[in-house]
């Protein structure tokens, strides 16, 4: 299907830099530098030094950053790892697959994790906890590292929608998502933020021996200088041609986030009157929101959506119209999780933000006009009821 404006574009982003991804595929291949190479070793030093971290380790998803960072923090059976409901159920599975139980709690307003909530989740077998950055957005960071540091529990942060976000500290310095946990995990995937060809992910850290464990879970647990093998765990490497593509995005990042800023605003001045919707801005100034999604709550949210869907006018997302916890793989393994706090039958604000969130197109490639096209058609809809 053929929308008139497109949720994401890469065929725009491709035009606009295709001699440079070109010129960066070719002399990639031409020097037969396929894998663990210059190219990945340049992107994950690139990457590192954007986060603040001291080191990013390449893989080939998000799903790999998530695994190999619980993994290397040496999450296991017996252990509990409190997350969120309202996120990708990878966020979940990664800690289910690691033999660990996931607690799942509820979110705030912005979409992200309660610290209240939180902290009432805790008991004495909680050994981690994986904060999702959801929609561009930090979590309140401060708050559950505080928390983290008085209970003495690990945080590996899902920052795979928050690339670039920022959160301001009492004492004045600022902080990117993934630079405050044991490790940051981001996703790659191709319609991200930094999006490659398909997906890829990064970790990043700052401690040098859970570095060196990511580097060898990503490639079957061995060390290619000793060729020794020390765990068992996947092949889960970014090849170079990737991270070559990836560096050349890189450098236009920044100005790709201030243009993503730059149309959240646009929306925000054009829809501000619709009653009918919440729009995704929290007025918290240490935050400073990336919208990897410009996500709102509306109402009515599938009538809207069926009318932006009319004629193929605007192209739309509903992450996620059901809660992570109501799907066959959670009800079948309901032993194996639990809400938290107990007792708990449900997440209340992760079941309304269900039935109420929209995506609207938002990326750098995205006109002004294309932006007014969409808010028109957004209050056309409500105008009309």
């Amino acid at each position: 299907m053929t929308y008139t404006i497109r949720f994401v574009n890469p065929q725009k982003q491709y035009a606009d830099h295709r001699e440079e991804f070109i010129k960066a595929f070719d002399e990639t291949l031409a020097r037969g530098a396929i894998v663990n190479r210059e190219e990945l070793w340049q992107f994950e030093e690139d990457f590192a030094k954007f986060i603040g971290s001291k080191y990013a380790v390449g893989v080939n998803s998000g799903t790999s950053a998530l695994d190999v960072a619980l993994q290397a923090a040496g999450i296991g059976a017996g252990d509990e790892v409190v997350t969120v409901a309202h996120t990708f159920m990878a966020s979940i599975s990664t800690i289910a697959m690691t033999g660990a139980m996931p607690v799942l709690v509820d979110v705030g307003r912005d979409f992200n994790m309660d610290a209240k909530a939180l902290e009432r989740a805790l008991t004495p077998k909680t050994k981690a906890i994986l904060p999702v950055h959801l929609n561009g957005r930090l979590c309140d960071m401060e708050t559950i590292m505080d928390l983290a540091k008085r209970k003495g529990l690990i945080v590996i942060e899902d920052a795979a929608q928050a690339l670039g976000a920022t959160m301001q500290m009492t004492d004045g310095s600022v902080k990117k998502a993934g630079s405050f946990g044991l490790v940051g995990c981001f996703s790659l995937y191709w319609a991200k933020v930094l999006g490659g060809w398909g997906n890829n992910g990064v970790a990043v850290t700052d401690d040098p021996e859970i570095a060196r464990k990511l580097k060898l879970m990503r490639y079957n647990g061995e060390d290619r200088e000793t060729r020794r093998f020390y765990y068992h765990a996947h092949n889960l490497l970014m090849d170079n041609v990737h991270a070559a593509l990836l560096n050349v995005k890189l450098k236009y990042l920044p100005q790709w986030l201030e243009r993503r800023k730059a149309i959240a605003a646009r929306y925000r001045e054009r829809l501000g009157g619709v009653k009918q919707l919440q729009l995704p801005h929290f007025d918290d100034p240490r935050f400073s929101d990336m919208y990897t999604n410009y996500a709102v709550r509306a109402e009515r949210r599938d009538e809207l959506k069926k009318h932006l869907d009319v004629n193929q006018l605007v192209e739309t997302l509903i992450s996620w119209p059901q809660p992570t916890y109501t799907e066959p793989v959670m009800v079948e393994t309901r032993s194996r999780w639990r809400f938290g706090p107990e007792p708990a039958e449900g997440l209340p604000e992760t079941e309304k933000i269900c039935k109420e969130v929209l995506s609207l197109p938002l990326y750098p490639e995205l006109t002004d006009e294309e932006v007014d096209a969409v808010a028109e058609a957004v209050k056309a809809f409500y105008a009309s009821s």
